[in-house]
């Protein structure tokens, strides 16, 4: 299926023609060179990745970042940010930070796994459920959120890397066996209102009974509340 790009330019495009060519070949590309011209669109059409450009006049990428994710219909959209200086971590409301000038492959590479985030597309359970992790056979402890057969969003006090993969081990309530996944870090998820730190993993190895087992549940929980 196809989706949509929406690339947020004020003056001289700092993206490419050649990389726009390449994005083209699979999704929608949209352009926008102004704050009120990039609301409008976010309005009319459902977009899955914004690209912009720090050069914003208006107002900060912080300020810019906020006034979409504070509007539900932008809270699951993606947002790569091209930047002029080096960011450790990218600014609160951002996925992801590429330092300009741009090199083809690593702006290639963001999208398309900004892109492949497929938990956006399903149904997702908004309820906290244990889980245990390891990384390199170290164990930690987290929480979970935003639970999909594709992916889980975790919170947890310890510090993980994009690429990272991590096993996990999820409990599922009234549930005595663990669903096993092993799973890969796709983002740091800093929308999220919490002191702990969390991130979007994407599961790459996971039985289909345990994918099944998921797609259940979460129907169960979203039947449930809406019978209410």
């Amino acid at each position: 299926m196809q989706k949509k790009v929406l690339i947020f330019e004020e003056g001289v495009p700092v993206i490419p023609f050649e990389e726009t060519l390449l994005l083209r070949k699979e999704n929608e590309v949209l352009r926008s060179n102004s704050v009120n011209e990039t609301l409008a669109i976010l309005n009319q059409k459902k977009v899955d990745l914004l690209i912009v450009d720090d050069k914003i006049n208006e107002m900060s990428i912080e300020e810019f970042a906020k006034n979409i994710r504070e509007e539900i219909n932008y809270k699951d959209l993606s947002i790569l940010l091209l930047s002029s200086s080096s960011l450790d971590t990218p600014p609160k409301g951002i996925n992801a930070v590429i330092k300009k000038p741009l090199s083809s492959l690593e702006f290639n590479e963001c999208c398309k796994k900004l892109l492949s985030v497929e938990s956006r597309k399903e149904l997702r359970l908004l309820v906290y459920v244990q889980v245990q992790g390891f990384v390199r056979s170290n164990f930690f402890l987290c929480n979970s959120r935003n639970l999909s057969a594709s992916g889980i969003l975790i919170m947890t006090t310890k510090i993980l890397k994009i690429g990272e993969s991590v096993q996990l081990m999820i409990t599922l309530p009234r549930e005595k066996e663990k669903v096993k996944a092993f799973a890969r870090v796709v983002r740091e998820a800093k929308e999220v209102s919490t002191q702990l730190n969390a991130y979007g993993l994407q599961f790459v190895e996971i039985s289909e009974k345990d994918r099944e087992r998921i797609r259940k549940f979460v129907q169960e929980q979203k039947d449930q509340s809406e019978s209410f």
